[in-house]
């Protein structure tokens, strides 16, 4: 799955965090962290007067949390024990556009501002604690904190070679400036966002810790990209591994690959202290973290790559948080008894509907998917109400285009292509592929040769696609169309989308709060290195419109617009949409105030602790 821009009003915040009273330790912590003159808790570490009266200035864009992150009567320590299902292929927090990197970040690293946990319109402080804005949001000046420390390398001190790296170093404006520098480099490979960042100007650094960043227009996204960046160590960024300048003019190619990328290091409450390729990734707590530091001491990814081993585990009691697969959910808590282990209190469970949606992707660039007659006889040919009932358990919603339902983007006037074997075979009739020699194989001539409708779907090697991938592949095979399912780990699946080697694949896309078609539809990404149109989408009236949003303020256009390209998305078929994924999660019950955020990772383990009480009685 990879991640992107949009959505909104997911999942409500637990009642358990919401009933939880101000208690007199509440407000000690509170007041440690500063208030402001409102007598908020302005979060964000705020325990300089500078910071929380910051935050009262009419200038400043930034407000204070509305809750604070970390209760206060949470208790400190114990490991908190969860999966993901493969080592990550870099750890690049520019270049790596995969969700399961950009979920460690969250927990590794700070933005320069984030949005609040309960109210996402808002934006709340991090390592930024003002940000001045000019009329036209072309002009942004960053007021950053003086007390953050970026983590130390997890290298071999061992070795003489990295004796420069020993002592700690302090978060400056030089860092946050080389992110918009390293965006802006056409050597680097992040075309996953390099297309927001067109209409950047420059930027300057003013002192240690302030930096203007400007724009050569205004643009509907300036804002969300300026602010919420991440900033990246350029002191160590352009060394060598032994500490020697890396010359300009190479600068962008080596950092694709840089060393550093191996010891991974952030600002953020966890620090990455053991990667271990195809075993676990642990994170173990930041004791010097500028911000309220989080209850539980390490985070340990364990990395299973069968999600039923993982949810065995958690039964068991090796893990404590696990996503159920599909028919596990309902085996033990649909038509669970007496004895699942949801109904004799030994494990906890909620639903909750994610900001995923998933999808095929059919390459437009390949003769085989060229006409969008195939392309909407390939959705004709997807059972997707069948799949999600009886292949998901119901732990999936069907949509017909990049918004998640319930999304005012969403075009009333859309409707869904019903599964339907007839009407594919009409379609694919109509774009000139028979079965000429009746041996039950569609094909068509292409240039000059005959060509059978045959073709490899690139796959993310996990059960529940396996599964819903050879439902396809009967349906398929009864219309004259052979599919052949390659599934792959997620490093190997990065790789061949990176490189446009693929016929079709299965993609998931996560969603943020903010929303531009651009990464992902625009017709001058589909030629971008690791660019994120794939499918070579290309279509003149929807780069107008795309191009069109970026400078439209007004919400009831911007409206129009989008349900236009949602129409134009339909009719195009670049991909079939398939579902937005709700999710079943499991957690053992010492794991306290568990819930899940509007935003992602909705998962979010930083306001939970452990009882370690619960944990003794277990073993």
């Amino acid at each position: 799955m990879q991640t992107n821009s949009a959505e909104e009003d997911i999942v409500k915040l637990s009642q358990k965090l919401d009933a939880m009273s101000e208690t007199n330790s509440k407000i000690l912590k509170q007041l440690e962290r500063g208030v402001t003159v409102s007598g908020q808790a302005s979060g964000a570490g705020q325990a300089n007067g500078k910071y929380a009266a910051a935050l009262n200035d009419p200038d400043n864009i930034l407000e204070a949390p509305t809750k604070p992150l970390v209760p206060a009567d949470a208790k400190s320590g114990g490991t908190l024990r969860r999966y993901m299902s493969s080592t990550p292929k870099g750890f690049n927090w520019l270049t790596e556009n995969g969700a399961d990197v950009q979920e460690i970040a969250t927990y590794a690293h700070n933005t320069f501002v984030s949005r609040d946990k309960e109210n996402p319109d808002k934006f709340v402080p991090e390592l930024a604690y003002k940000i001045e804005v000019n009329d036209d949001f072309t002009e942004y000046t960053l007021h950053f904190r003086d007390d953050v420390y970026w983590h130390v390398p997890n290298v071999d001190f061992s070795q003489e070679k990295y004796a420069w790296l020993k002592e700690p170093r302090k978060f400056t404006a030089e860092d946050a400036a080389f992110y918009f520098e390293m965006i802006k480099n056409p050597q680097v490979q992040a075309g996953a966002i390099k297309s927001y960042f067109q209409d950047l100007d420059r930027v300057e650094v003013v002192d240690d810790y302030t930096l203007k960043v400007y724009w050569k227009k205004k643009t509907h996204q300036s804002k969300e990209f300026t602010i919420v960046g991440t900033p990246l160590p350029k002191w160590i960024y352009t060394k060598t591994e032994t500490g020697e300048d890396i010359p300009k003019e190479s600068l962008g190619t080596r950092f694709n690959n840089h060393w550093a990328s191996r010891y991974p290091i952030g600002t953020g409450p966890y620090a990455l202290k053991a990667i271990e390729q195809d075993k676990r990734i642990l994170l173990e707590r930041n004791e010097n973290y500028w911000d309220t530091k989080p209850p539980i001491e390490e985070i340990e990814y364990q990395i299973i790559k069968d999600p039923n081993t993982a949810y065995l585990r958690t039964k068991g009691g090796e893990l404590d948080l696990t996503e159920l697969p599909p028919p596990v959910y309902r085996q033990e808590v649909l038509n669970g008894g007496p004895d699942s282990p949801f109904n004799d209190g030994k494990l906890e469970h909620k639903v909750v509907d994610r900001p995923v949606y998933y999808y095929f992707g059919w390459n437009a660039d390949k003769p085989l998917f060229s006409d969008k007659r195939v392309r909407r006889a390939m959705t004709h040919a997807l059972n997707r109400p069948g799949i999600i009932k009886n292949v998901l358990s119901g732990l999936g919603k069907p949509l017909t285009g990049s918004f998640l339902p319930g999304h005012p983007a969403n075009n009333p006037k859309v409707e869904m292509y019903d599964y339907d074997l007839d009407k594919a075979r009409k379609l694919l009739e109509e774009a000139g592929w028979k079965d000429t020699d009746g041996d039950g194989v569609r094909d068509k001539m292409i240039d000059g040769k005959k060509k059978d409708f045959r073709f490899t779907i690139l796959a993310y090697n996990k059960p529940s696609t396996r599964s819903y991938l050879s439902v396809f592949q009967e349906d398929l095979r009864k219309i004259g169309v052979i599919m052949t399912p390659q599934p792959v780990d997620w490093s190997l699946m990065q790789k061949k989308m990176d490189e446009r080697k693929f016929d079709a694949f299965t993609g998931g896309w996560g969603l943020s709060w903010s929303m531009d078609p651009y990464q992902i539809w625009h017709s001058s990404q589909a030629d971008v290195p690791k660019g994120s149109n794939r499918v070579g989408f290309r279509n003149d009236r929807a780069d107008e419109i795309i191009e069109t949003l970026r400078t439209t303020f007004d919400e009831d256009k911007r409206l129009e617009l989008l349900r236009e390209f949602h129409m134009i998305l339909h009719e195009e078929q670049p991909y079939t949409f398939f579902f937005q994924l709700r999710t079943a999660y499991a957690w053992n019950p010492r794991l306290e105030n568990v819930y899940f955020q509007k935003l992602r990772p909705q998962d979010l383990s930083i306001p939970w602790w452990i009882e370690e009480s619960a944990q003794d009685s277990n073993d």
